[in-house]
């Protein structure tokens, strides 16, 4: 998937250089042309000034190698596909850490994927949007750029992106002092560099440090330009993407150029924006915290020091809390914008509710980022806690996922830190978890109870959850005589407390009263996913308030018998497997919790185990063991389990 390929660093390597993807076969080696006198070592030539640039590694250092390309441009991932309903969306791209839906594409509720959008719109609008000068076809200054530009536009078509002056000369500049390069090679990566959404056809280790290290010196030799400097700014965070090993390079190469030039609003903005957006991004940071136990875009602490020094002085300077700053101008909010990325990617959350905790908008911002930011490409939101089946995962990278998300839950609990924006950051979290959502039920209510857990972390508290189920139940029965219950915003609340309990972030006294107010009996749900979710909550709660104080064994067989009365009501029902695994699943953590069951509920409980196991719809998975997405799967799994447990009762 392209999104696994993105989440190590390097994106499929299409063939083509222009919007006909033509096939692209060229080697990173030396030039046709005559053999150029032995190049001066790198360090010597960036010497003029600045930060000496990195050195290229010898051969022997491993690289960051391309993957190899197709055969057959139709087969291309990336491309749209076509089948009888009509052409679909662009296929999932990880491009930032924010994901938006792509508005382009008219498609039917929930056949959308979501499509991850670059920051800027491109570093050809960034000129225009600035009002810089006009684009010049053949300049005279830099003549083998422009004869380049041409032979491979001759043979592979035009470039994905318009070429400006400043396109000219950096590759001018690059294409003099890389003569070991291909000159077709250099300008074709420095292409891909500067896309919105790059491929990295040319993603070689040993050439990417190369180029790394003459862009330093392009920077130091074109100071004085602004345009350059932004242009420059744009490929440097293409080439962190493309290789997270250069993140922490590439993020001291643009604080440098923030330091060089301290009094340019622009260069300010798109510094921030790619150290935010991509740096950040790569370094796979989440409020302070590592999502991966071992990363290659890890950013040095100094490194990550530097940056919030020069993002709170842009700030100073340029943002919209600056004396004098115009209300029309959209420059200010954009420079705030960029500096809260960097915040909330490197400061804790009681650090980011300081800095931005008057601006409700930024919160919201954050809020919705640091969400997306955990869930996707396999984050520690995306992990079922109250799965203990370790079979098919990374159990390590779960465990420490786990560690980040307890880690987060303790950030707030410090009353000296942030306290004074606590409240309004639960209104906002309250507002947020109302807010409208697209996409299929099924859906929509994943993303809810998602949220839900989030908002129980960052207070390290279950009331929030329980107060949004609690108004609802008490909606539902004022609204008894029309029988209606909002059946999707209960369920993905029990369901994010179930979950809230597994990472031990639910107290005991509230466990106490979810169980009171669910088990009211006007509280009478009609789908099948609101009673599904009701017995595993059942199970889960009064299975952990055993661990404190036992309740009286009447109130135990109680439960007992609610969740086998739920099982045998829905058992002969199509489509029902979910309700009929949960229902097991229930039964399984009572028993465990309790030890015994009463004599005739042990026989109620075998008889039902005894009854799925030999039901044709989960006996058929009696010979798959490793399946964990099939609930008829699951269900047989848990019988098997209840009855093992049941032997001598």
């Amino acid at each position: 998937p392209v999104a696994e390929r993105a989440a190590k660093g390097a994106a499929e390597a299409p063939a083509a250089a222009g919007a006909g993807a033509a096939e692209v076969e060229v080697d990173v080696g030396a030039s046709d042309e005559d053999p150029a006198p032995e190049p001066e070592p790198v360090a010597e030539r960036a010497a003029e000034g600045g930060r000496a640039p990195t050195p290229v590694p010898s051969e022997s250092e491993p690289e960051h190698e391309a993957l190899p390309q197709r055969e057959d441009d139709d087969e291309d991932e990336d491309a749209d596909v076509v089948d009888e309903e009509g052409p679909m969306p662009h296929r999932y791209r990880v491009k930032n850490t924010f994901v938006e839906w792509d508005s382009a594409s008219e498609v039917s509720v929930g056949r959308g994927y979501p499509k991850a959008l670059s920051c800027q719109g491109g570093w050809t609008y960034n000129a225009s949007r600035y009002g810089q000068g006009a684009f010049s076809s053949a300049p005279a200054f830099a003549r083998r750029a422009h004869e380049v530009v041409k032979e491979i536009e001759k043979e592979f078509g035009s470039l994905p992106i318009e070429v400006d002056d400043c396109f000219y000369k950096v590759t001018d500049r690059l294409l003099e002092q890389l003569p070991e390069f291909k000159a077709q090679v250099v300008v074709m990566q420095w292409v891909d560099l500067l896309r919105q959404e790059a491929v990295h056809i040319f993603s070689n280790g040993r050439f990417l440090r190369a180029l790394f290290s003459e862009v330093v010196s392009v920077v130091q030799f074109f100071k004085a330009e602004e345009n350059i400097l932004r242009h420059c700014c744009v490929a440097l965070g293409g080439m962190a993407e493309a290789m997270p090993a250069l993140a922490d390079d590439v993020c001291v190469a643009l604080v440098d150029i923030m330091e060089l030039r301290p009094d340019s609003l622009v260069v300010q903005d798109v510094c921030m924006s790619k150290l935010g957006r991509k740096v950040c991004w790569v370094s796979k940071m989440v409020l302070g915290l590592d999502m991966l136990p071992e990363r290659p875009g890890a950013l040095r602490p100094e490194s990550q020091s530097r940056m919030l020094k020069a993002v709170r002085l842009a700030e100073a300077n340029f943002g919209p809390d600056v004396v004098g700053s115009s209300q029309d101008d959209f420059r200010p909010g954009k420079i705030q914008e960029n500096a809260c990325f960097v915040y909330w990617r490197l400061c804790s959350l009681p650090e980011v509710l300081e800095a931005y905790g008057r601006n409700m908008d930024l919160v919201e911002f954050v809020l919705n980022e640091v969400f997306t930011a955990l869930l996707i490409l396999r984050g520690p939101l995306s992990w079922c806690w109250s799965d203990t089946d370790a079979s098919g995962i990374d159990f390590y990278l779960k465990e420490h996922h786990r560690s980040v998300l307890l880690q987060l839950a303790k950030q707030l609990s410090d009353q000296q830190h942030g306290g004074v924006h606590k409240e309004g950051l639960r209104t906002v979290v309250a507002k947020w978890i109302g807010a409208p959502m697209d996409g299929r039920s099924y859906e929509k209510r994943h993303q809810l109870e998602r949220r839900m857990v989030l908002a129980g972390l960052l207070f390290n508290s279950g009331d929030v959850v329980t107060s949004v189920l609690f108004k609802a139940l008490d909606r539902g029965f004022e609204a008894l005589a029309k029988g209606t219950f909002e059946e999707e915003l209960i369920t993905s609340a029990l369901r994010a407390l179930i979950e809230l309990k597994c990472l031990e972030v639910l107290e005991a006294d509230l466990v106490n009263e979810v169980l009171l107010r669910i088990r009211d009996d006007r509280f009478r749900p009609k789908t099948h996913f609101c009673h599904a979710a009701y017995v595993g909550t059942l199970g889960m709660l009064a299975a952990s308030a055993a661990a404190v104080a036992a309740p009286p064994f009447d109130e135990l067989t109680g439960v007992v018998h609610e969740v086998l009365h739920m099982a045998k009501y829905w058992f002969n029902e199509k489509e029902t497997e979910s309700i009929i695994f949960e229902s097991l699943w229930a039964l399984n953590k009572l028993l465990t919790a309790y030890i015994r069951f009463e004599p005739g509920l042990a026989c109620e409980c075998r008889q039902l185990a005894t009854d799925v196991c030999k039901h044709e719809t989960y006996s058929s998975w009696v010979m798959d063991n490793g399946c964990t997405t099939s609930d008829g799967a699951n269900a047989f799994r848990e019988a098997e389990k209840l009855l093992k447990k049941l032997q001598g009762q």
